[in-house]
Formats: C-alpha cells, sequence, structure tokens
C-alpha cells in the first residue's frame, strides 16, 4: 500500500470508531499522521512525544475552508478566525496576488532564509568566506549537518528549509493547511512539519540542539509558555535564534507586541542565557521599529 492509502486507511478505520455523541478524534489523529508520515519516509523522530499534542491550544485542520480544533475535538471558533486570516495570507503571498515581492516568494522567501542562516553564521563567528544570501558551506555547513533542529511558527518556507541540517522539524498550528494547499515549498521536502502549538511542543525534553524562530513570539497566546517550551525541549547548551519585530501595538494576528526587554525578560525567566542581539531596522510588521536578532543558550 502507497503511503497516502495507507495514512487513509488509518484514518477511515479510526473515524468508525467514532459515535453519534463522541466528540471528533480529528486534533489528536494530527500527532498519528504525522508519526506515520516521518515513519513511511524512514525517519520516524525518536523525541516525538505524542502526549505533548493534548495538553493545549488549537491547530487547523483541512485547507482555507477549514477550521481550528481544540485538543477534544472542538471548534475554536476565535482560533478559527486568526488563523483562517494567517492561511490566506500566505496563499495569497504564494500567488504574489498584492505585488509584495519583487519576484516569487520562493525566491524571496529562499534568500531571506538563506541571510537568517547566514546571520546565525556571524554571531557565532562562522561566516568567514560566506556570501550573503547564499548556501551554507565550510564549517558553519558541517555544524549545520550535526544540528537536531527544530523550528517554531515556520510556515511554509522555513530557515530550517536552507540548510542541510542531521534533522529538521516544524512546529506550526497551521501545518495542515500548508499541505492542504499546497503551500509548503519543495525545498523543505525533508523537513517533518508537526501540526502543534508553541505552547506545547510535542517533542520530549533535551532532544533538541537548535531552535530557531522567527516573527513567531509575537503572534502565540502565552509567550511566556513558548519561551518555557523552547527551553525544555534544548539539550544543556543548546542555542535558540530568534527573531521578533520590536513593535508597541498589539492587533489580533499580534496580540503580545514584544520589545527587546520584553523578550528578554521571558527567555531570562525560561532559564536561558543571553549570547548575542541586536536590533536592526529591517521588520516584517508595518508598525513595527526594527527587528531583534538574538542568540541564547540553555547553561549546562
Amino acid at each position: 500500500m502507497s503511503g497516502s492509502g495507507l495514512k487513509r486507511g488509518v484514518r477511515q478505520a479510526l473515524a468508525r470508531l467514532m459515535r453519534p455523541g463522541v466528540a471528533p478524534i480529528e486534533a489528536k489523529l494530527d500527532m498519528v499522521i504525522a508519526s506515520l508520515d516521518a515513519k513511511l519516509d524512514g525517519n520516524l523522530p525518536a523525541n516525538l512525544d505524542t502526549g505533548r499534542g493534548e495538553i493545549a491550544g488549537a491547530v487547523w485542520r483541512g485547507g482555507c475552508s477549514g477550521c481550528a480544533v481544540r485538543p477534544d475535538g472542538s471548534v475554536d471558533p476565535g482560533a478559527t478566525r486568526r488563523m483562517r486570516q494567517e492561511l490566506q495570507y500566505w496563499v495569497r503571498a504564494s500567488a504574489n496576488l498584492d505585488g509584495e515581492f519583487e519576484v516569487s516568494l520562493a525566491e524571496t522567501f529562499g534568500r531571506w532564509q538563506r541571510i537568517r542562516l547566514y546571520e546565525l553564521a556571524r554571531c557565532m563567528d562562522m561566516h568567514g568566506g560566506l556570501e550573503v544570501g547564499a548556501p551554507m558551506r565550510g564549517a558553519m555547513a558541517a555544524w549545520l549537518r550535526e544540528q537536531r533542529a527544530v523550528e517554531i511558527g515556520g510556515g511554509p518556507w522555513p530557515c530550517v528549509a536552507a540548510g542541510d541540517f542531521a534533522s529538521a522539524f516544524v512546529v506550526d498550528p497551521l501545518a495542515d493547511g500548508y499541505r492542504a494547499e499546497g503551500l509548503v515549498a519543495p525545498e523543505a521536502a525533508g523537513v517533518t512539519y508537526l501540526a502543534a502549538v508553541g505552547e506545547a511542543i510535542p517533542l520530549t525534553t533535551g532532544s533538541v540542539d537548535l531552535v530557531i524562530t522567527d516573527n513567531c513570539l509575537d503572534h502565540v497566546q502565552d509567550p511566556a509558555q513558548v519561551a518555557r517550551e523552547m527551553a525544555r525541549i534544548l539539550r544543556p547548551s543548546g542555542l535558540l535564534w530568534l527573531l521578533v519585530d520590536v513593535m508597541d501595538q498589539a492587533d489580533e494576528l499580534h496580540p503580545h507586541p514584544m520589545s527587546e526587554g520584553a523578550a528578554t525578560g521571558l527567555l531570562r525567566a525560561a532559564g536561558l542565557e543571553q549570547r548575542w542581539g541586536e536590533v536592526w531596522d529591517g521588520h516584517s510588521h508595518p508598525r513595527a521599529k526594527g527587528q531583534w536578532r538574538t542568540l541564547w543558550v540553555k547553561p549546562g
């Protein structure tokens, strides 16, 4: 049986177990399918913790006409409204319907994400001989190949798709929507997407070498819990590479606007120590004052 046929069979078999009056189990199926995806690809993550998907947070099911589903299977109207806006943005951006990019989204994000890795190499003093935006090579490329990396809120063209990692995961509540709408970049073919929220990352404690999150911390519902989760999954001496817009005004998609001081407080409270940081003029949100790029380490 093919991979897709096997996954359909799992869904159908589990669906037959449902009875009228029983809450839908689609949310809990997500981690089963994520595990099956990985197994079919021959890279089942040993650090997958399926129980964490039941802790907190709604995830998206289906394409743009879908909805956000809580762990108990019920629909979350508020999360549905927010996530649909986010997914619709990616659909429009992928076709450049608003003329946002001089070239395609794929080419633009590919270069942006390679620049993110170059910036990481620079603050780790591994950027010698590298060209900005070019693929990683030399000492940095060798280092990346040893890293078990997780990106929080990576979107359909994540930073982890721009490098060759020992393993690469994206934790994103919209993962199912990206797949349903055909948005996941071909460069991310080797990346395992986990439909989950940053407040409950479905990976075991101390199992990750590098966490990346770009323009995500201000989008989540509980930034302090996300900071604690990122620190939890990092191994001792593991690194967090974080980028976030610096802004004052909140809106529905950015409920927790961040400043350098606010984000620093969250990360220190989570037990991390800062190694490097600076605020750049560039940013994603039109009302942002800049973007804070910073590298943190888990003591030990």
